[in-house]
């Protein structure tokens, strides 16, 4: 899928939103009521706590987007629903540079603009943001270079409808008052961000949970995963091969298989056929080790696909 055809896609899918983030929202409070998600005892275990695995390639866009360090083009938010209306606007920070001037544009208005000698600031929340509604946010930066250079870019993310955000928050509240650690709580509120397409607030929330000393593979995974989605993926890549060096220490040989794949798909998608071959190589020395025989006969199969293409160019 290319970027070009995403904000349309992805308005269509925003107006599914109320259902499924109802519907989530049930079920979640349905069996945080049932039995909790964690006991106090796996609290200390938070390495056992499953994260949703890639159950499928991320929609990756351009190959170019992004690339370009000299480009201050936007981290966060972008291709997302957003719970809150005071959203931290975080971008590329650029080599050399001193000063950024801000918008936020509903359309072709602006509707608010600052300055600023940082890559990020936080949204004052005035004027109001209304739910529903596309916004775009373009940075510049005092070398001459605009957010929107990068080509072509997904920069859209709108609020939460009303209705929608009075769900989430219940849920939320139900889940902060468990009796688990924080932590625990954080990586069950990134649960349930993801579940309602807030990407945003579940790469701040698993974010946080690195900074404040967690280091999980199903984290930086998780981190990977999203920044794919929102189409950055420099900084997904940089989440995938953190993870994979976690595996390593730890000595998952089924993290480092399943790590190793997405990072060869990940590198067909920024075109770059030698690494995606190397991961991909990786992948099925690993899925072999484990005994996976139909596994490796696909991947065998791929990296064959791959070099012979590669030799016809």
């Amino acid at each position: 899928m290319k970027f070009s055809a995403l904000p349309k896609n992805w308005i269509v899918k925003s107006k599914k939103t109320k259902i499924s983030v109802c519907l989530f929202a049930f079920c979640l409070l349905l069996f945080i009521l049932i039995t909790p998600i964690f006991s106090a005892a796996q609290s200390t275990q938070v390495s056992q706590i499953p994260l949703a695995q890639e159950c499928k390639r991320a929609d990756t866009g351009d190959p170019r987007s992004p690339s370009n360090p000299d480009i201050p083009y936007i981290i966060s938010p972008r291709r997302t629903l957003l719970l809150t209306d005071k959203p931290k606007l975080h971008w590329n920070q650029v080599l050399g540079v001193k000063s950024y001037d801000v918008s936020l544009q509903k359309g072709n208005s602006v509707v608010w603009q600052t300055k600023v000698n940082t890559n990020q600031v936080v949204y004052p929340g005035e004027p109001r943001l209304e739910p529903g509604v596309e916004y775009s946010l373009i940075v510049k930066a005092d070398n001459g270079k605009l957010s929107t250079e990068e080509k072509p870019n997904a920069r859209g993310f709108s609020l939460l409808p009303q209705e929608e955000t009075q769900v989430v928050k219940a849920a939320i509240t139900q889940l902060n008052n468990q009796k688990v650690s924080d932590k625990v709580k954080a990586l069950q509120c990134a649960f349930f961000y993801i579940g309602a397409d807030l990407k945003s607030e579940a790469i701040e929330t698993l974010e946080a949970l690195i900074t404040s000393g967690m280091k999980e593979v199903s984290i930086y995974r998780k981190l990977g995963y999203l920044y794919w989605q929102t189409g950055v993926n420099a900084r997904a890549e940089i989440h995938y091969l953190d993870a994979q060096k976690l595996a390593k220490t730890r000595k998952d040989i089924v993290q480092q298989a399943q790590i190793a794949e997405t990072l060869g798909g990940l590198y067909l998608a920024v075109d770059d056929e030698k690494e995606a071959v190397k991961w991909l190589t990786q992948a099925r020395d690993n899925y072999k080790t484990l005994g996976y025989t139909k596994r490796v006969e696909e991947l065998d199969k791929q990296i064959k696909e791959l070099k012979t293409d590669k030799a016809t160019v």
